[in-house]
């Protein structure tokens, strides 16, 4: 355990000033380093009370949990059980405060800013991830104060309303830092940009300081999200922060912080007083599992703990499982593109709602001959109308159960009404039988020359799988659709209904309209939802993306309400210069200098897995703290490369798959569809040529572009057979 005297907290911060900086320049490091030694000192002066006080309550709850055990006598036990509660609680405050601690002498703060009062005074503020008063640090989500770092700039005027009082004057001196294991490593002013490299500090150019806003810090070994709250803008930390009851909805480019953004605004959400959103209620829903492990691991950081990540098919799965009585056999299924673009398409949503309407309305005649004779139940049944089929069931069921009907009838009513329910819970029947009836569909479905042959295809298809009792994979958001719409809601396997009190949807565009209704209809309030997405990177065609218009009409928000971010800072201007010219829209494009993509074509399979060990292996000399991402088509290339790799780097090379991923430096071998959202220093793409990526596919395209965005610094294009036309 770290404490007082670890080497942390003894770490001098005056040292190495560089000879080529001017005595002002040399004069703004050590006054910054000076306040960050203060404040390391303060913290690690508080670190042994701290964790004095935590030995206390661990011993305290200990004593109170052996007297609970020992007591026998119920009366004796009660106020000891209470009294031990109350210890194990302090104890979880005391550990709490004991990590909050450590993780600020880590990195105590990313800004600061010293305001010019109208009055004269002059006031300083350290803004950090967390708020520790003795050491002089504000917690960025402590909105009126943090206002003043991340709304103004230096020498501009303010006026804020802070603790009910009207505060105005002038931003004295605004600075941003980064800060790692206790050691001041940049300093971002007005003045210019100072970073300390291994000799001492410097001053960057221009291209140098476009590259201090990298993503990550050069050699970081951690690979998780990165931090960019010191890179928040003014109109983006109003977005974040002035409305919690207000939607968030953000497009970006690759690279461009918006799941950072999407995630600090949830973080904003969780503290205090600053909403009603609680942890262990709130989602964060990504596609695919590898950006559900990354983005898990990047949480805590943020300070957010206690919030659930997951795929939407896991989310999905969970869900079904607790509401269905014989569990379904999900299967991937290789099925015609026409099959899967009805399963996902907006018309497939007014055919469920449809099929359930229809079944209501049979239902009400059958309650009507049940119940012709009794007069009363068929006007609380009717009363009722409003309701979801399965809570108006159940409801009415309890009605009879109480009644006053003669035991013999009331037994039989009962028995007509648990067979409804029985038939009304029948989702898997329910799906099979939408899914074979072509008339039923053709109401709903659009017009079109094969649709007939279309429809006759998924019926033979769907009878199939009825007498197998399986369900293609595609189908599990139809099935969970069905339940949410006749529950009223997404059972939550006690009774009731899920009611989130917020959610965040990641890779928006990859959704389909079945998977928004259902995420959208989860939360108890639809305001309470953050999207971020990016149409570019939208590589899953059949799930036609409902678009960002009618995502902002759904929320009664116009369209100048989304958050747009363009600036990549993940990838180089060449990278990016690429990305937009397969994107389809070519531009000059602003950020960081880099190495211009590498392009290897090469006679075969031998000599191309030589090529990607032998460039591999040059970045890690050079580099030994990267994290190089070999990117293959399918899943099945990426198992066979990374067994060829072994070959050349044995132990060195590892597999990339679903939640099988690790993002430690050294080599990795995926596939494009397990890297969405992710980030890598190095990437090299495997083949990406017209086999594996045809310019008539639509997705090729945005592909092609996910695999080249992931990468921060170099990119190698590595392939056999000639490039794919999409890449010129």
């Amino acid at each position: 355990m770290i404490n007082g005297n670890s080497p942390l907290c003894n770490a001098s911060q005056l040292n190495g000033i560089g000879m080529d900086l001017t005595e002002e320049d040399k004069a703004y490091i050590k006054e910054e380093e000076t306040l960050l030694e203060t404040a390391l000192e303060s913290l690690c002066q508080q670190l042994p009370q701290v964790q004095a006080a935590t030995i206390n309550a661990n011993q305290a709850a200990r004593e109170l949990t052996k007297q609970v055990v020992n007591e026998w006598n119920d009366e004796e036990r009660q106020p000891l059980i209470s009294d031990e509660a109350v210890a194990h609680s302090i104890l979880d405050i005391r550990k709490n405060s004991d990590k909050a601690l450590l993780e600020l002498i880590e990195e105590p703060y990313f800004g600061r800013v010293t305001t010019l009062e109208d009055d004269g005074r002059e006031v300083s503020f350290l803004i950090g991830k967390k708020s520790n008063i003795d050491a002089g640090i504000v917690d960025w989500r402590n909105g009126p104060i943090a206002a003043l770092y991340f709304n103004y700039k230096q020498d501009e005027e303010f006026y804020e309303v802070i603790n009910d009082r009207e505060r105005s004057g002038k931003i004295k001196l605004r600075r941003s830092f980064k800060v790692e294991n206790g050691h001041l490593v940049q300093i971002d002013s007005p003045e210019g940009i100072f970073r300390r490299n291994e000799t001492g500090w410097e001053k960057l150019d221009v291209d140098s300081e476009i590259a201090a806003h990298r993503s990550r810090g050069i050699h970081a070994k951690e690979k998780s999200l990165p931090s960019i709250l010191s890179l928040i803008t003014k109109d983006q930390f109003e977005m974040i922060t002035t409305d919690p009851e207000r939607p968030v909805i953000i497009q970006g480019s690759a690279g461009s912080g918006k799941t950072t953004v999407a995630l600090h605004r949830l973080a904003w959400l969780l503290h205090e007083n600053n909403s009603q959103v609680k942890a262990e209620n709130t989602r964060v829903i990504v596609m695919n599992k590898s950006l559900a492990v990354y983005v898990s691991a990047t949480l805590p950081s943020m300070g957010i703990d206690d919030v659930q990540t997951t795929t939407f098919n896991s989310w999905a799965l969970s869900i079904i499982r607790k509401s269905m009585r014989t569990q379904p056999f999900f299967k991937f299924l290789n099925i015609p593109s026409f099959v899967e673009e009805i399963k996902f398409s907006e018309e497939i949503l007014k055919a469920l709602v449809g099929l359930v309407e229809k079944q209501g309305q049979t239902l009400d005649e059958e309650i009507k001959k049940q119940f012709s004779s009794r007069t009363a139940h068929l006007e609380s049944w009717a009363k009722s109308k409003g309701k979801s089929l399965l809570p108006r069931l159940r409801d009415f069921s309890h009605e009879i159960k109480n009644s006053n009907l003669p035991e013999a009838e009331k037994q039989q009513k009962l028995g007509f009404v648990k067979k409804q329910i029985s038939n009304q819970e029948d989702y898997l029947q329910d799906l099979y039988n939408l899914l074979s009836d072509t008339e039923h569909l053709k109401k709903y479905l659009k017009p079109d020359a094969k649709l007939a042959s279309n429809l006759e295809y998924l019926r033979r298809l769907t009878d199939k799988n009825r007498l197998k009792k399986s369900l293609d994979y595609f189908d599990m958001s139809l099935v969970l659709r069905l339940i949410q719409l006749k529950n009223g809601g997404l059972p939550d396997g006690d009774g009731g209904t899920v009611s989130l009190d917020h959610i965040v949807i990641d890779e928006a565009q990859d959704f389909g309209p079945v998977e928004f209704a259902i995420m959208m209809d989860a939360v108890s309030d639809k305001h309470q939802i953050t999207i971020v997405g990016d149409v570019a990177q939208k590589i899953l065609s059949a799930r036609k993306f409902i678009g960002w218009n009618k995502v902002v009409e759904y929320l009664g928000l116009d369209e100048d309400a989304i958050i747009q971010l363009e600036v990549s800072f993940r990838c180089t201007v060449p990278i990016m210069t690429l990305a937009h010219k397969v994107a389809g829209d070519p531009k000059t494009v602003e950020g960081r200098a880099g190495s211009a993509p590498e392009w290897k074509k090469v006679e075969n399979y031998v000599d191309l897995v030589e090529v990607l060990a032998d460039w591999s292996r040059g970045l890690l000399r050079a580099d030994p703290y990267k994290l190089v991402a070999l990117i293959c088509r399918y899943p099945k290339q990426a198992m066979e490369l990374k067994e060829e790799m072994e070959n050349y780097l044995p132990g060195e090379v590892r597999l990339g798959h679903r939640d099988q991923f690790s993002f430690e430096p050294g080599i990795l071998v995926s596939n494009i569809h397990q890297v969405k959202g992710l980030e890598f220093d190095s990437v090299a793409l495997v083949e990406p040529d017209e086999e594996n990526y045809p310019a008539k596919r639509e997705e090729s395209r945005n592909m092609i572009y996910v695999g080249i965005t992931r990468t921060q610094e170099d990119l190698l294009l590595a392939t056999i057979r000639p490039y794919s036309s999409v890449l010129f």
